[in-house]
């Protein structure tokens, strides 16, 4: 009991009416405790089921003390006591540590803001310990058709509400959400069907965030067992009688740990989240399908476009060797069966009339003008026959590559003192013969050249397969007098040899390439690429060589 002094404030409304009063004290000493409050110990003893029960006289502002076994504790907030078959909310700063089983005396003051009794600041201390009271098997649906049953019929819930009673029951898992207001606590969104009615009855299980984070790996849908404590919001309802009542809205569990969920059936994979998740990566799979699809007809028509350009390139360039190998066989055919034998009949004519008129008398007398045409005409028919043999010594006619180079060195060496050497590396027998004959003019072509206007002493023809795959190297070089690229005679001068190589190389879809300085000799290497022709029209039947003789 207190004693106070100050000035009174009478609060009024808009309309003049008193909504209240206040006392406003200067001073501590204006607040003066005149009686004490009692010790815990002489607070007097009730019952759980006897909190705030009917009494003709109103009731004291004074606390009552209670005794009752510890079902769930969180400490610095509030522990639930049950004693039989009544339960009660206390309401606690104290951090003394409570564990389910405790005996436990609280003695605080009966509130009723949630309207149901509870005790709030409280003081607590333990006498003892206990056996927990085991759970009621009960659904919640079941728990609001006593509290209705207790409205319609005027009476008590019988056997009791179960606010603050350890229930199970089974339901199906909808969410796991936070508390709206920041709190630690998380919630179990839970459905039951309605056994007593239509429709489904939600409820929720909250739970310690930073004790219990195993239950957050739980999966939408599942169907667990739920163990915990009832947690009843009451609201004001009206009868139609008239007899206001208070009736419980909503109920709420409280886990005391990770063991009072159990798992009893896993949700299906074809969960909304997964089927729109597949939908997506369908949609999405689909989508690159008809992507890759239009890709690789875009591609399949270029490559087709490539291909029909590069085969009509390939047999326009076997059209044109296979010509130009009938028109060599023509013109060696002609030049030999008409100008080389009109050449020899001259020299054969000659040679008769050398015959009939005497030899000049003197070793030192000048050749007479007779033998001087013959030794024209014996050296026009020769560089006649290398003409003609040039013009017909192309196809490879049984033997590998570097055995027809080998024998074009030979013919090409005969009475030149320059020697030839032909070097070969890798496996040869592969190349085409539309391959190998150009290849072999090329090096007729080359190694003519350089006898010629290089005067050499050494010729090495070299031939071999790159790293590269699919692609060869000619390379002719010589040590003769060589020239300065780009200054050379050229189709200008009526020279031919150069210009005819480069092409050759090119319509096999190669590159040529020149070194040359005066006096450092000269270096020309073909590359060009393994590749197959139509055998019908790049390698077509020749007939056999005719005697150089």
């Amino acid at each position: 009991n207190v004693r106070l002094r100050g000035v009174c404030a009478t609060l009024f409304n808009t309309r003049g009416e008193v909504t209240g009063s206040r006392v406003l004290a200067s001073i501590a000493g204006d607040l003066v405790v005149e009686k004490p409050p009692p010790l815990p110990d002489a607070v007097p003893m009730v019952t759980l089921d006897r909190l705030l029960p009917f009494r003709p006289d109103p009731a004291g502002p004074h606390r009552v003390r209670v005794e009752g076994t510890v079902t769930y504790s969180l400490p610095g907030k509030f522990f639930y006591l049950q004693e039989g078959a009544s339960a009660v909310r206390v309401e606690t700063t104290s951090l003394v540590h409570l564990q389910p089983g405790d005996r436990v005396e609280a003695a605080g003051f009966v509130e009723m803001s949630r309207l149901i009794g509870t005790l709030s600041d409280a003081t607590v201390r333990k006498t003892g310990v206990a056996a927990l009271p085991e759970p009621v098997m009960i659904s919640p649906e079941e728990i609001f058709a006593l509290n209705a049953e207790a409205v319609k019929s005027g009476q008590v819930a019988q056997p009791h509400d179960y606010d603050g009673h350890l229930i199970r029951c089974r339901a199906r898992l909808l969410a796991i959400q936070s508390e709206p207001d920041g709190k630690a606590l998380r919630a179990l969104t839970l459905e039951r069907a309605n056994t007593l009615g239509k429709g489904t009855l939600i409820f929720r299980a909250l739970f310690d965030d930073a004790k219990m984070r195993a239950l957050e790996q739980l999966q939408p849908g599942s169907e667990l067992e739920v163990t915990g404590l009832v947690q009843l919001d009451y609201a004001p309802g009206e009868l139609p009688s008239r007899t206001i009542r208070t009736v419980p809205v909503n109920l709420d569990l409280i886990l005391r740990g990770p063991n009072d969920v159990r798992i009893l059936q896993q949700p299906s994979w074809w969960t909304a989240r997964h089927l729109s998740m597949v939908l997506a990566a369908v949609l999405l799979a689909l989508g690159g399908a008809l992507l890759w699809s239009f890709q690789l007809k875009r591609q399949v028509r270029r490559k087709t476009k490539l291909l029909a350009k590069e085969m009509h390139a390939r047999r326009d360039a076997s059209i044109e060797f296979q010509a130009t190998l009938r028109e060599r066989t023509r013109l060696a055919t002609n030049l030999h069966d008409t100008l080389l034998q009109t050449i020899s009949g001259l020299g054969f004519q000659i040679e008769a009339c050398e015959a009939e008129i005497p030899p000049p008398r003197g070793d030192d007398q000048p050749p007479g003008h007779l033998e001087v045409a013959r030794r024209m005409v014996d050296h026009a028919a020769t560089e006649l026959r290398n003409s003609v043999w040039a013009l017909r010594s192309l196809p490879l006619n049984g033997m590998e590559l570097p055995e027809a180079l080998a024998a074009i060195a030979r013919r090409l060496g005969a009475g030149h003192p320059s020697l030839i050497e032909v070097r070969a590396d890798g496996e040869l027998s592969r190349v085409p013969d539309f391959i190998a004959g150009n290849l072999l003019l090329f090096v007729q072509e080359a190694v003519h050249n350089s006898l010629k206007h290089g005067h050499p002493r050494l010729v090495l023809i070299e031939i071999r397969l790159l790293d590269a795959p699919d692609r060869i190297s000619l390379t002719v070089r010589d040590d003769g007098r060589g020239f300065i690229p780009g200054e050379q005679a050229g189709v200008v001068q009526g020279h031919f040899g150069l210009q005819g190589m480069r092409e050759r190389v090119e319509r096999l879809d190669g590159t040529l390439s020149i070194q040359s300085s005066p006096g450092q000799g000269t270096t020309l290497e073909a590359v060009v690429p393994l590749r197959t022709y139509d055998d019908e029209i790049a390698d077509p039947p020749v007939a056999a060589l005719p005697s150089p003789l």
